[in-house]
């Protein structure tokens, strides 16, 4: 049975204006099921966009509303529904049901989860298995909600800082291209008659702005197909993001910033994972997956492992190139000490610090350097172009 997002306008029973998103089969349905809300004056009008998958942002959100209805002492399956209801997002609602179902055949909710293999991670699946056997579920919900949250905070932040280079760069690229493109040209023309040789620089960009209009269209073809297949391998596969993230750790400033991001993401887990009670092997084991992207940490990961299994220290097990002296030396203390989980939190605050410090000078230092190469790019052409006039006695 197909699904469609409808947008509505309305008044609730005290005339006030609302307005949302309901999931509904047909543009009947979602009028009757506003109605029995108390919603009058409906305008619903269906939305014809792609089906897209829920955000990250959304899924925590789902979380953190299943803690706060467990909390209220509502059991999981009446919790689910009361979510069900108010979902607005098509892939996420039928993912619901599908949750539903195979709770209402006897199945665990972690079991179910794993089994769908959808928007939980590993890490927390176990920490929720855990839960199930403590009757923790509201409290490990809220913690992974809390944890989602600084983690999907402390990501905006990295991408914000490394999307900004790529839109100055796209910029760049496109100024170039119609000063190529519609400015060159009549330079060409104007040079064209003269008897002089032209210079190296301005030979070369005259024979760039004609080889872009003589086969623009096969370029934009191609431009477009490339794209084309990168945003399909994206959606169906994790290749584009570990072709990312590896040239991006060529950059010697970004790379600084993804360890610290990489250090963070695995203190910060293993901590919740710790504190829920699970063994130190097993946690380490629920960050191995092919999905993941950051194929550092993941090999990392199988070499703790091994270690680990041969009875040595946790702390030992750790790679001082990947994890830093520091952290290898703070997590030895939090092991001798019995307070492991406690001495990674702190670690992920220190670190979390440390990072918003490197990305706020990184955001000051790009902006003047990103317009000094747009300045150096754009300037190149125009003296390219004007070169040929500095010998004026030659030209006229």
């Amino acid at each position: 049975m197909n699904l469609y997002e409808f947008k509505w306008k309305g008044v609730n029973r005290f005339l006030q204006p609302q307005k949302g998103t309901v999931l509904a089969t047909h543009h009947q349905v979602a009028e009757n099921r506003l109605l029995q809300k108390g919603y009058r004056h409906l305008k619903i009008k269906r939305n014809f966009a792609f089906n897209r998958a829920p955000k990250k942002e959304e899924v925590t959100q789902f979380i953190h509303q299943l803690s706060l209805l467990l909390n209220a002492k509502i059991t999981l399956r009446k919790a689910l529904g009361v979510l069900l209801e108010n979902c607005t997002n098509i892939k996420l609602y039928v993912w619901l049901q599908e949750i539903i179902a195979l709770i209402e055949k006897g199945n665990s909710l972690s079991d179910s989860l794993a089994t769908l293999d959808k928007y939980f991670t590993s890490q927390e699946i176990q920490l929720i298995k855990i839960a199930e056997r403590s009757g923790q579920l509201s409290v490990i919900f809220c913690n992974i909600a809390d944890t989602r949250s600084k983690s999907e905070k402390l990501t905006k932040k990295v991408k914000k800082v490394m999307f900004y280079p790529v839109i100055v760069l796209g910029i760049s690229i496109l100024l170039c291209l119609m000063l190529l493109i519609f400015i060159v040209p009549q330079f060409a023309d104007l040079y064209q008659s003269k008897e002089k040789s032209l210079p190296l620089i301005t030979a070369l960009l005259f024979k760039t702005s004609q080889v872009l209009q003589q086969h623009y269209i096969a370029l934009l073809s191609t431009t477009i197909f490339i794209v084309t297949v990168i945003i399909m391998l994206s959606k169906k596969t994790n290749i584009i993001s570990i072709l990312k993230v590896n040239i991006l750790s060529l950059l010697p400033i970004f790379n600084k910033i993804m360890s610290e991001h990489r250090i963070i993401f695995f203190c910060q887990n293993i901590a919740l994972m710790q504190k829920a009670g699970i063994p130190l092997n097993i946690a380490l084991s629920s960050f191995i997956s092919k999905k993941e992207e950051d194929q550092v940490l993941q090999k990392e990961l199988s070499n703790i492992l091994t270690i680990l299994n041969q009875g040595y220290p946790f702390s030992e097990t750790l790679n001082p190139s990947v994890f830093g002296e520091q952290v290898i030396q703070m997590i030895a203390i939090g092991e001798e000490c019995g307070r492991l989980s406690q001495m990674l939190e702190h670690i992920v605050t220190l670190k979390q610090q440390k990072l918003d410090y490197k990305i706020d000078i990184l955001s000051q230092l790009l902006e003047p350097a990103l317009m000094l190469f747009i300045g150096v790019i754009i300037g190149t052409i125009i003296i390219a172009l004007y070169l040929p006039i500095f010998d004026m006695g030659a030209l006229i």
